[in-house]
């Protein structure tokens, strides 16, 4: 009875909490510094998405054609635009917060809901403020709701086609459901790049011609050699302070040449999984994509204050399991996003014209980010020497009857 009362407790605790922290969110949004990104998604749907067509001749445009669908929504529910899209983000949070409550009623832990409801408020109003919370609800679903290859891949495919990142939870795919889980997310990723292929070609023209932003860690060595006399500048291009100047091509093909070794890494990793050299756990459905998405985030040439919403949204999947080797990455994850706000909105405009403290805390939240990947990397490594079974599970957020011997103790 006394576990039962504490349980209830917790969770209106819990959900207490999120009321709180999202009604204060929903509050910022209405800020003019907050709500910038909301005005060009409501500008794109007045001249563009509203009549059918994607706003292709704008550089700001730059994502994949099912973005178009989720800035296209807000436009057709009750009310103005800005307030519709903020309650559509909210209801994503929700949804994501209520998966993650039913992973622990199924006997995971209630430690990723509460993780997820610290967390958003820490990446800031961001969270509410730009589209990224539709992607991790289709990602956190992809772990959490199914245990089905087919739904999982077609998730995952899903999410991908609004933004491409969520290709990194195939990373997390079981052994013997590659087939089913690869091909739902190719048929659906495919199907929607198709039929929107000029707006697909306009994607990836536009990602291509991207320089390297100054939040990124490829720009960090460049933000700290600036403030000691670096001739270079930094410029608005495509949306985002980037990189110019003298030497700034090397920090884009560092990056580029960061993007291959990570995809490598994980390749690799799944060689050695495929052909039995390294141990499958369960917990890597949720524990690899983390890894993977760190990765690429640590390497990549952008990195957009809502990118730390990813790797929030996964790593609360991983603490709901109840058993993960994440639990030290989510840790540094939670410190970097609590940084990310302090850059943006609170101190941008100090680390766009070459503030001490701003380009301090930047350096300090990139070291911390490329910390996260390597322990987590670290971790599933040791873990995958430690496991000797491989179990055909698809997602980690289903664990009942699952097999267990004495290599899967928690790590």
């Amino acid at each position: 009875m006394l576990g039962r009362r504490a349980s209830r407790a917790q969770v209106l605790a819990l959900w207490t909490v999120w009321l709180v922290t999202r009604a204060g969110l929903c509050l910022l949004i209405g800020l003019p510094s907050a709500n910038g990104d909301v005005g060009i998604y409501q500008r794109w749907y007045a001249c563009c998405l509203s009549h059918g067509r994607f706003p292709l001749a704008d550089p700001m445009w730059q994502y994949p054609p099912g973005a178009a669908l989720v800035l296209w929504l807000p436009g057709h529910l009750p009310g103005r635009y800005t307030v519709s899209f903020a309650l559509l983000a909210i209801a994503c949070d929700l949804a994501i917060t209520l998966m993650l409550c039913a992973v622990a009623r199924r006997g995971g832990s209630l430690a990723g809901a509460w993780y997820w409801a610290l967390g958003v408020p820490l990446v800031g109003v961001v969270s509410v403020a730009r589209f990224d919370m539709v992607p991790v609800a289709l990602s956190v679903a992809a772990l959490c709701l199914t245990s089905r290859a087919g739904i999982r891949g077609a998730l995952i495919g899903a999410g991908a086609a609004v933004k491409a990142w969520p290709l990194t939870l195939l990373a997390g795919t079981a052994p013997g459901q590659w087939r089913r889980t690869l091909a739902a997310t190719a048929v659906v990723l495919a199907a929607v790049c198709v039929i929107f292929a000029h707006a697909t070609g306009s994607f990836l023209a536009h990602q291509d011609a991207r320089g390297t932003e100054i939040e990124s860690v490829a720009a960090t060595p460049f933000m700290i050699w600036r403030q000691a006399g670096w001739r270079g500048t930094v410029v608005f291009r495509f949306g985002a302070q980037q990189l110019s100047g003298e030497h700034a091509a090397l920090a884009l093909d560092a990056s580029r040449l960061g993007l291959v070794l990570a995809a490598a890494a994980v390749v690799g990793w799944r060689l050695l999984i495929a052909s039995g050299r390294a141990g499958w756990r369960p917990e890597f459905a949720a524990d690899a994509p983390l890894a993977a998405t760190l990765l690429f985030l640590v390497a990549s040439p952008v990195l957009s204050p809502q990118y730390l919403l990813w790797v929030t949204g996964l790593a609360a999947a991983c603490l709901a399991t109840g058993r993960t080797t994440q639990r030290p990455t989510a840790l540094a994850v939670l410190a970097a996003a609590g940084l990310t706000q302090v850059i943006f909105p609170n101190r941008w405009a100090g680390l766009v014209y070459g503030s001490d403290v701003a380009t301090g805390i930047l350096v300090t939240r990139n070291l911390l980010l490329a910390a996260a990947a390597v322990v987590s990397c670290q971790r599933i490594l040791t873990a995958s020497r430690l496991g000797h079974y491989s179990y055909d599970t698809v997602s980690v957020c289903k664990q009942e009857g699952s097999p267990r011997t004495s290599g899967d103790e928690q790590s």
